[in-house]
């Protein structure tokens, strides 16, 4: 299967999921009050938002509940869950379990290069002693793979570990160093090639990212509870969308044992967006300008104002899928997260708080080939006006680890997109009313060194203004226009200048 194929099939496994745990969800986070009013979330090329966040570091405001006497009181964000007691009923985990662990980081590392080796014929898999010592004494170097390998494709099998980790009673920071480790052990020995350094870190980093968030979903997913088919369906559904978490239920029997649900099985807040649309993209050096269709799949788990615990106790995930006129079915797919938070400042009237975030993005369309990993200061506020209208800021600068941008010039790397690490700045200012309506103003700069590729700089900026305005209930109708720039500056190649402008229309259905 391909990457993008398989990015494709989970999307469709998660919205069905989560559409399956809604119901118990919506029941269990009633304490948070009438959520009718939500809306829609990130729309565009880089993520630009419905309402006020393209690439955010922390949930998008739009979708809060606008008391005016301020957030929505909550448990102590610090306050973590009495772990239950492992008897015949129980469920993982009370203490951590390191040798299943590393048994399934091995099975991930030896299926693939048995696949390699013996069903695809890949010479990369022919490994040898002195493949290993030479691997190990001459050090990494930077590949040739697409962009959907090693921006989504390897993010995701980074995520494999995380989970193996996660799964068997490791938490975030402890699961991350299987990510690192299991991606380490797979460059230095798991091919016959040079170990490559943009893997590693895509890996350890996409898969950190993209681990946390599946893992969340699928406890969502996951009912101790339930019995009977409903149940089947529920560990199937998790499965599917956190292999390795479904994995560990089923060889410990969690499969049918009938037990209580953990205390953080759902966030405090959460809200979603299914979106469908049309998009027309101006030409921008193309031949002809683009039209189509777009779905989108939008998630907020946990509230960015209130939720300071643990990482990823907010955080937001994003997949859009495009229709014929785009190179890819799957164009984008984004995610940031909170990794610490703290509460700047509260009055009566305004709320200030700081997030130092992480984001993983993934832009793979027509017009713009870019993303990677990267991490933010974020600093985020919002003021009453009035009873009814809300202002939304969001001040951003951002720190590209790892990130790739499409390029003219391959005959250096045979890629079609070269490989660095820069900063960015994003910044965004929204104003709401307690209805839902909203209009926005967004602006992303993203610097771009390369470091293997056409020597230079990558210049990406995108500017625009987003509306929605709620229709009935749950539905409602936006529109967003805004313009893509990249401006490649190369040593020895001419630049290259590139303006894409995009309008959408869209209708969307939240949902809690």
């Amino acid at each position: 299967m391909s990457a993008a194929r398989g990015l494709r099939a989970l999307l469709a496994i998660l919205v069905a999921c989560l559409a399956t745990a809604w119901p118990a969800q919506a029941q269990e986070a009633s304490q948070t009050g009438d959520r009718s009013g939500l809306l829609g979330l990130t729309d565009g090329a880089f993520g630009m938002a419905a309402d006020d966040s393209p690439l955010t570091g922390t949930p998008p405001l739009a979708l809060r509940p606008l008391d005016p006497s301020g957030p929505i009181p909550l448990q102590p964000a610090s306050a973590t869950p009495a772990p239950l007691p492992q008897d015949d009923n129980s469920f993982c985990c009370d203490r951590t379990h390191f040798w299943p662990t590393m048994g399934e980081v091995g099975i991930l590392l030896v299926v693939p290069w048995f696949f390699n080796r013996h069903v695809s014929d890949d010479s990369t898999a022919l490994v040898t002693f002195d493949s290993w010592k030479r691997n190990v004494v001459q050090g990494m170097e930077w590949d040739r793979d697409a962009f959907q390998t090693n921006m989504w494709a390897h993010p995701y099998h980074g995520a494999m570990y995380f989970n193996s980790a996660r799964g068997n009673g490791y938490d975030f920071w402890q699961s991350s160093a299987f990510s690192w480790g299991g991606s380490f052990l797979w460059e230095m020995f798991g091919e016959a090639n040079r170990p490559a350094v943009n893997d590693w870190m895509a890996t350890a980093l996409g898969g950190v990212a993209l681990g946390e968030t599946l893992h969340r979903f699928s406890t969502m997913i996951w009912d101790n509870s339930a019995t009977g088919f409903g149940r089947t369906m529920r560990e199937l559904g998790g499965f599917l969308v956190n292999p390795m978490g479904g994995f560990n239920r089923l060889v410990r029997g969690e499969w049918t044992k009938v037990g209580e649900n953990p205390d953080d099985r759902f966030p405090r807040t959460s809200a979603g967006s299914l979106r469908l649309g049309y998009r027309n993209v101006g030409d921008g050096g193309r031949a002809q300008p683009s039209q189509g269709g777009f779905f989108s799949f939008d998630y907020l788990y946990g509230d960015a104002f209130t939720d300071f615990g643990k990482p990823f106790d907010a955080f937001e995930f994003t997949a859009q899928l495009y229709g014929d006129n785009e190179k890819q079915n799957i164009g984008l797919a984004h995610l940031t997260a909170s990794l610490y938070g703290t509460e700047l400042k509260r009055t009566e009237k305004a709320d200030h708080v700081f997030h130092f975030a992480q984001h993983f993005d993934y832009v793979n369309i027509e017009t713009l080939e870019t993303g990677g990993s990267s991490l933010s200061a974020t600093f985020l506020s919002r003021w009453e006006l009035s009873e009814s209208w809300n202002l939304h800021t969001r001040f951003e600068p951002s720190a590209l680890l790892i990130w790739g941008v499409n390029s003219e010039y391959s005959d250096f790397t045979l890629r079609d997109y070269d490989f660095g690490s820069g900063a960015g700045l994003r910044a965004h200012v929204t104003l709401r009313n307690a209805s839902g309506a909203n209009v926005g103003l967004s602006y992303l700069f993203f610097w771009q060194h390369t470091l293997n590729g056409a020597v230079g700089d990558h210049l990406l900026q995108l500017g625009g203004v987003q509306g929605f305005v709620p229709v009935y209930k749950r539905m409602g109708l936006g529109a967003t226009w805004f313009l893509n720039v990249r401006d490649s500056y190369y040593r020895d190649y001419p630049d290259v200048f590139r303006r894409n402008p995009e309008f959408r229309i869209f209708a969307a259905y939240s949902f809690e």
